[in-house]
């Protein structure tokens, strides 16, 4: 479905193969270009916005709303989407009221910008609290933070059915997470020969508790584990050794990395690969997930 209604989706992103990783030895190792879905949406974010737009279309809703920070990849993919497919939006940006290129996308895209307190802002992470965030601006289709819940697992099902055809035998899937919505909707899409490792950027003592309930009781599909990576993000600049490897991946790989989730998800795979713990039967996958607009907050170029 999600194929036949964005065009975006109609061909599978590639798979380009990784060399010379420190710790790599004779491992392959690929990446999946998910920053290249699209040169405006291009990422995961756009996975899971994609069954949000499904839904609030079904719904009747010609206006979106959802949270995010002055520099969120999802408010600038929602901003972006909507406008080409005709939906008004609105972001609800955690803190004192700043403006970021992103956000400035953002308006430029049609968004109304909204600044919540931080205190206020907590209520995100109920259906009742982000329900009366956005009261005030009317009958919205609710997008809760960084695109979760059940529709946006719609999008994902289609990522996992790609990767799944893509990718013969034993796979290793790394993914980095932020929310857990991805991690865990490809968790419950991919067949048992995955195994998905997921490579947290924030701390976060309740993640691997909120993605064991998004899974069915029963689950059935892909094994997963989830990691620390190193200098797990507590909103500081990124630490000048994760922006060396940055910066050394780019020009070794020819791939821009985004300086929040991939490449910490990089950083904990070289260390993995020098202590030796990931089995060599493995075929390694490791998933872009965009996000390059916020290289810009780290004072990085955008980068195509």
């Amino acid at each position: 479905m999600i194929a036949s209604l964005f065009p975006e989706f109609l061909a599978p992103t590639p798979l380009q193969e990784l060399r010379g990783l420190t710790g790599q030895g004779s491992r392959r190792v690929f990446m999946k270009r998910e920053d290249l879905r699209d040169p405006e949406l291009g990422g995961n974010k756009w996975c899971k916005l994609a069954g949000h737009l499904i839904a609030a279309r079904a719904a009747g809703y010609t206006r979106l709303i959802s949270v995010g920070g002055a520099w969120s990849n999802h408010l600038h993919a929602l901003a972006l989407a909507g406008r080409r497919f005709g939906f008004s939006t609105i972001g609800l940006v955690r803190g004192e009221p700043v403006m970021t290129a992103t956000l400035q996308d953002a308006i430029d895209a049609g968004m109304t910008i909204q600044f919540v307190s931080r205190e206020n802002y907590r209520q995100r992470n109920t259906d009742e609290g982000l329900a009366g965030l956005a009261k005030p601006y009317g009958p919205a289709w609710l997008i809760p933070e960084g695109g979760s819940g059940l529709p946006g697992h719609a999008g994902v099902a289609h990522l996992a059915a790609e990767l799944a055809q893509q990718v013969t035998g034993d796979v290793l899937l790394a993914v980095p997470v932020g929310s857990g919505t991805t991690f865990a909707g490809l968790i419950k899409a991919l067949p048992s020969r995955f195994q998905v490792w997921g490579f947290q950027a924030f701390h976060d003592d309740t993640l691997a508790s909120r993605i064991a309930d998004q899974l069915p009781e029963m689950h059935a599909g892909a094994g997963w584990r989830l990691h620390e990576t190193p200098g797990m993000r507590s909103h500081r600049r990124l630490p000048f050794v994760l922006e060396d490897q940055l910066k050394s991946f780019e020009a070794e790989q020819g791939i821009a990395l985004d300086p929040v989730y991939t490449v910490r998800m990089m950083a904990a795979l070289q260390q993995m690969f020098e202590s030796r713990v990931i089995p060599r039967e493995y075929t390694i996958l490791a998933l872009h997930t965009g996000g390059l607009q916020g290289r810009r907050g780290h004072g990085l170029a955008k980068a195509a």
